[in-house]
């Protein structure tokens, strides 16, 4: 349900509240700061409103400014509601151990990701060998559509939901490669449902392969997802197919979240 159909149908909801984590949410393409005009106009709110809001996070100590610049950052605290997540879901405490399993087998990285409306979230990220600092750090988002393990959490939606999330996106090419016509793009996920996992290459880096498999709780509803990802020069589709794909089934088919 979006924040709109929110607003109209729950009396309970407060605007003003989302108005302030929309504040922060500004910070999610990964820029390092954003000055004043910047943030009031991609939240979509007057300058002086979100003024009010910046200063408000600045008191409450999520956002710091640079008197210099003016400009403004998130703080260490905002990690700390983070660290409280990790260590408070069930879910990352019993595929921890998991994605370890799969790293000590194959030395490749392995991810942990959900579903987060059109995106995936990779909540745990356990590193392999030559990876870069973004590619290491969790709560990072990508579009799902061109993912491995986007492709694996939307497989598990009502066909009409898939189609309704690739209509709500604008798929965009990150490499020459990346496919981005939807309806092909609804076939491989329909494919990555039948099975039982998703592989992709050449979607989001050049050389790069992902192969990915779901993690399911007792009613058999999938929850999260596991991917590896390799470089294709040492791991060609086939080879992720014969060799990892059935460390990548064998462990997640092993793990039921409650």
């Amino acid at each position: 349900m979006s924040t709109k159909e929110l607003k109209n149908l729950n009396p309970q909801f407060i605007a003003t509240l989302e108005k302030g984590i929309r504040v922060l949410e500004m910070f999610r393409n990964g820029q390092a700061s954003i000055g004043l005009t910047e943030l009031a106009e991609s939240s979509q709110m007057t300058k002086s409103a979100a003024q009010r809001f910046t200063y408000t996070w600045c008191e409450l100590g999520y956002l710091t400014k640079d008197e210099r610049s003016r400009r403004y950052s998130l703080t260490h605290k905002a990690l700390e509601l983070g660290f409280l997540y990790l260590n408070a879901d069930p879910l990352i405490s019993r595929a921890l151990p998991l994605l370890k399993q799969i790293r000590e087998r194959c030395s490749l990285t392995v991810n942990l990701s959900v579903l987060s409306e059109h995106d995936i979230v990779y909540v745990m990220r356990i590193p392999g060998n030559h990876q870069t600092f973004a590619e290491m750090l969790p709560g990072r988002r990508m579009p799902a559509w061109c993912t491995s393990a986007g492709r694996v959490l939307l497989s598990a939606l009502p066909d009409q939901q898939i189609r309704d999330s690739l209509a709500a996106t604008q798929p965009t090419a990150f490499t020459p490669r990346t496919q981005t016509d939807r309806e092909v793009l609804f076939e491989q996920i329909i494919a990555a449902r039948q099975n039982g996992y998703a592989i992709t290459s050449d979607q989001v880096l050049i050389g790069q392969v992902g192969i990915a498999a779901p993690i399911r709780n007792v009613h058999f509803q999938t929850v999260a997802s596991v991917n590896i990802t390799a470089q294709l020069s040492n791991w060609p589709e086939q080879k992720v197919i014969e060799e990892l794909a059935p460390i990548l089934l064998e462990v997640t088919q092993a793990v039921t979240v409650g």
